[in-house]
Parts: C-alpha cells; sequence; structure tokens
C-alpha cells in the first residue's frame, strides 16, 4: 500500500516554497447536476453542467519575511493578479504537485487573514479558486 506522509508535503511559487506552510487543503473537481426532470416523470432526472476547479486553502505560522512566499501570494490577492497553470505549485512529495492545466488559473480570494494567541505562534490563512481548468496530478 503506497501513502504519502503530510511532513514532506509544502506550497511553491514556481521552485520557491511559501515558508512556515503546514496546512493544505484542496476541495477536489465537481460538476453541476442540474435536473432535468418534466411532468409526467415518476423519478427525477439530471444532466450535467458546468464543473468547477475546486478551493484551495493553505495556512501555516506567519512569516512577514518571507518575501518570495507569503508576501508573493498577499500581493496577488491584494492586486487581483492571477496564478496561471504551473506557477502556484501544492507538492505532496518532493516531485510530484498539483497545479491548475494548461490554459487555467489560480485566483488567491482570501489573505491577511493572520492571528494571534498569547500563549501560541501567530498563523496566517490563505484561500482560492482554480478557474478555467481543474487541478492536476503533475509528476515531471
Amino acid at each position: 500500500m503506497a501513502v504519502l506522509v503530510g511532513k514532506i508535503a509544502s506550497v511553491r511559487v514556481g521552485a520557491t516554497a511559501v515558508a512556515e506552510i503546514g496546512t493544505l487543503t484542496l476541495s477536489g473537481f465537481t460538476r453541476e447536476a442540474l435536473e432535468s426532470t418534466s411532468f409526467g416523470d415518476d423519478i427525477k432526472e439530471y444532466t450535467f453542467g458546468v464543473g468547477d476547479g475546486g478551493e484551495i486553502s493553505f495556512s501555516g505560522n506567519y512569516d512577514p519575511t518571507d518575501t518570495n512566499g507569503q508576501n508573493l501570494v498577499e500581493s496577488a490577492c491584494l492586486n487581483a493578479s492571477l496564478f496561471t497553470g504551473g506557477n502556484l505549485r501544492f507538492y505532496i512529495n518532493n516531485t510530484t504537485y498539483l497545479s491548475v492545466d494548461t490554459g487555467g488559473t489560480i485566483l488567491i480570494t482570501k489573505c491577511k487573514a493572520i492571528s494571534f494567541d498569547k500563549s501560541g505562534i501567530g498563523t496566517i490563512e490563505f484561500s482560492g479558486r482554480a478557474s478555467g481548468k481543474s487541478m492536476t496530478v503533475i509528476n515531471p
């Protein structure tokens, strides 16, 4: 049985790791099911609608000095800049990662979500959406 250990995962902008990230969630691809039932049908019928590339969220320890990682992702959010296919990567081991297919984009829709607790380390959270394409596993 092949399993992957979370401690080897990472979030990267190109080849540069976003510092201090410890949690990553990709919601996965979904496709709408549109009801197509008509008068006289006894059981509901459905047909496929459009797909949704999914939601993305990642969080970890806040590092304001990470100019090529956390600050770069934050800048994309604040300036409504898109990450194009392969620029924002979600690694599941040292070489294999998920990113949007060519032609797709990732929109970072939430940033600056910083939290501090008197007895803990400051944290930061980002979230976004895959647009135009779904996430694909890339194994170079």
